[in-house]
């Protein structure tokens, strides 16, 4: 499979705004609900959940983030990569990428009886991931209004500065804005569909002087052409990758597998995955200034 460019018209009129906002919500009104557990103190509840759902999207798409940080350790001649974590949760994918774990190695050690997060110790789970030895060639800051998660992940060192402000409604403050300078890329593996282009319009404005490169997994059916042209407006090259398309999860329900077929079919989305295999797929997009990617 190859690499399609995303080429949409210039936004459309404030109708077809709210024609967006209401598939969005219609969407998400349908598929299988994190909220309950994304924002306690302890991440145990959360990847739980995920487990019972054999989410696998972080694991899946970390070697592609690692191919593509090689990249542009190449075209930039750079070593040492600032990354920010959109809709990072609890620090899932910097524990990933700054150590040798799989998710399989996470969900044991939390979730297993005898594991060795398994404990609600912020002294154990601090000592766990120091025995890691955790990259610090990469370093991440996150962003996501679950301040509880984010803090989380701060006091364990797996993120270097969290972003808490609900940036899908709000303008960063200035400190914000400085946490998130000078980045070289920008990732997400989950949120979005949750967050839209105001979300990633801002965060990218926040870092533009060293223009990132983004990398997004979008969980089907949500569709990524308005975050595609709000890059467009940075003079970025938005890539949809075919190859690197991914599972994210298993549906949780018959109701939520009909409705995301429903929508997949009224947005004319290829769905063959999706009815075969009984997973959610995502697909992966790259923007970057013209001709440095892929």
């Amino acid at each position: 499979m190859g690499e399609i460019a995303i080429t949409e018209a210039k936004k459309g009129s404030s109708m077809s705004g709210q024609a967006s906002s209401a598939e969005r919500s219609r969407i998400q009104g349908a598929k299988y609900d994190f909220t309950a557990t994304y924002n306690r103190r302890w991440p145990h509840a959360y990847l739980r959940a995920c487990l019972l759902l054999d989410y696998m999207l972080p694991d899946r798409a970390k070697p592609i983030f690692e191919r593509i940080f090689a990249d542009y350790r190449r075209v930039r001649n750079k070593t040492k990569l600032k990354i920010i974590d959109v809709g990072c949760s609890y620090g899932v994918n910097a524990a990933l990428l700054r150590t040798d774990l799989d998710l399989d190695d996470l969900y044991a050690a939390y979730l297993d009886p005898s594991g060795s997060l398994s404990r609600r110790q912020e002294i154990e789970h601090r000592a766990f991931f120091r025995k890691q030895g955790l990259r610090d060639d990469i370093q991440f800051v996150g962003v996501d209004p679950s301040f509880r998660a984010v803090r989380y992940a701060l006091d364990l060192g797996l993120l270097e500065a969290g972003v808490t402000t609900d940036v899908e409604t709000r303008d960063l403050m200035v400190k914000e804005r400085s946490a998130l300078a000078d980045a070289d890329i920008l990732i997400s593996t989950g949120c979005v569909g949750y967050a839209t282009e105001a979300t990633f319009a801002r965060v990218y404005e926040a870092s533009a002087s060293s223009r990132p490169w983004v990398v997004a997994f979008a969980m089907h059916p949500f569709r990524y052409n308005d975050i595609a042209a709000a890059f467009r407006a940075f003079s970025l090259e938005t890539r949809l990758v075919e190859r690197f398309r991914q599972r994210q999860r298993r549906f949780s329900t018959s109701t939520e597998r009909q409705a995301i077929l429903k929508a997949m079919a009224k947005l004319g989305m290829e769905d063959h995955l999706e009815r075969t295999t009984g997973y959610i797929y995502a697909s992966c997009y790259i923007s970057a200034p013209p001709g440095e990617t892929l």
